[in-house]
């Protein structure tokens, strides 16, 4: 069921200084039967031994829906499995576990099926045993731990949460990615080994985290005193107008369609992750059943249905292609931003694809609970999700309005609200 969850991926910090205490506060949020879902590989070194003992103390605080693994369960050699074996039933599948919400109910099958296929696709192999042994191990980790994640399934904004250590290849983390899918967080912890899994797509589904070792104490040296040397002059230098204008290669316009696939407006976007994550407007994608993505140097649309995560007070959204391009760094402090400097902003105004046009930023506003950046940089409708850039290439807003009424009033969504809502996929 596509409108029950949007697989949020990646959005813990790892610089938190405990992951796994920052995984237990997180509670996903539910808006129009979506919910954001977490998962992540956390690899905490020496600390794995006492993390295992908070963790069971912490499956037992709340009131159910939590649930930690130290190694995932091995299936009985006599007697159950023959169980599975008859539900498996040559692929008729009836699964060992039951929601009472009609639309749990009908994801849980639709995931299931997905992950099926995703063992396929992965192991190369379709043999009709090895799918079956694979189903079989599927069904019993189901039955061990989903009555116990699952609690109350009527409950819109239950939020179940599962941790497990031990080793972990290709058919314990495709159950890892089922539970994530039924949108329950999920985190892998272990000391130094992750999961043993070769797909690179799969991986991209979770977040690694490691554990820094901090570094031994340096020895003070005594050497002779020597006169500082002269500040550097500069490491680094704005760039021209010309060189930022190649950088509308990673500025996208949308095409927004609706239930009859008809295009009923257009926006732009930027690229914030090399793997296809495009940075836009809530009010750009807002009502689009599907997204057409118009790419510099491309003559094809590619169409993506992918809205990953979207914040209607922030005005933002992340959508994601299936082509891959260079991203847009997204400015993180540093020099202070301040009135008077120049700008760049690149969009599609009015569907003129990518167009340049340069500015100063004239003020910084709050509209609403926004952080707003003023700027003069020309733009107009269709500019709206487009870049607004600082001389060095960064991204430090996202357009996001204008005044019909003025010359040159626009507003951008500033850097650190960017920072704040698509934290992790940056």
């Amino acid at each position: 069921m596509a409108n029950y969850s949007e697989y949020f991926q990646a959005v813990l910090r790892p610089s938190t200084p405990n992951l796994a205490e920052e995984f237990f506060a997180l509670d996903g949020r539910y808006s129009n039967f979506r919910k954001e879902t977490f998962f992540a590989r956390y690899l905490c070194g020496d600390r794995y031994p006492a993390l295992t003992q908070r963790l069971q103390a912490w499956q037992g605080e709340g009131n159910g829906g939590r649930l930690f693994l130290p190694a995932f369960p091995r299936l009985p050699d006599q007697g159950e499995p023959k169980g599975y074996l008859e539900l498996y039933d040559g692929g008729a599948d009836r699964l060992p576990f039951s929601f009472d919400n009609p639309i749990l109910e009908e994801a849980f099958h639709a995931h299931y099926q997905e992950i099926l296929d995703q063992f396929r696709r992965s192991r190369g192999r379709t043999e009709e045993s090895i799918v079956r042994n694979f189903a079989v191990k599927l069904f019993y980790w189901i039955d061990c731990c989903f009555p116990r994640l699952f609690v109350d399934t009527r409950r819109i904004g239950a939020s179940p949460k599962f941790v497990c250590g031990g080793p972990v290849k290709l058919p314990e983390y495709l159950f890892l990615c089922l539970l994530f899918r039924m949108g329950c967080d999920v985190l892998y912890v272990s000391g130094e080994q992750d999961v043993q899994v070769q797909d690179s797509q799969l991986l991209q589904l979770s977040v690694l985290v490691r554990e820094e070792t901090p570094a031994p104490p340096r020895q003070p040296q005594v050497s002779p005193v020597r006169p500082a040397p002269a500040p550097s002059a500069g490491a680094r230098q704005p760039l021209d107008y010309v060189e930022l204008a190649k950088l509308a290669s990673s500025v996208v316009m949308l095409e927004v369609y609706d239930g009859e696939q008809k295009c009923f407006k257009t926006g732009s976007g930027v690229i914030i992750n090399q793997t296809g994550y495009i940075l836009t407007n809530f009010h750009v994608v807002a009502g689009g059943r599907y997204f057409g993505v118009l790419l510099e140097e491309e003559q094809d649309v590619c169409y993506t249905d992918e809205l990953i995560k979207y914040n209607q007070d922030q005005d933002l959204a992340i959508l994601r292609m299936e082509k891959h391009r260079s991203p847009i760094p997204v400015w993180r402090g540093g020099e202070e931003l301040v009135r008077g400097q120049k700008v760049v902003a690149i969009g599609s105004p009015l569907g003129l694809f990518n167009t340049v046009s340069d500015g100063i930023i004239s003020g910084f506003r709050t509209v609403g609970e926004r952080s707003m950046i003023q700027f003069t940089a020309p733009t107009s409708h269709g500019s709206s999700g487009g870049a607004l850039l600082n001389l060095y290439g960064e991204l430090i807003g996202i357009l996001t309005a204008g005044f019909d009424d003025g010359q040159n009033l626009n507003l951008a969504v500033d850097a650190r609200t960017i920072l704040d809502f698509a934290r992790g996929l940056l």
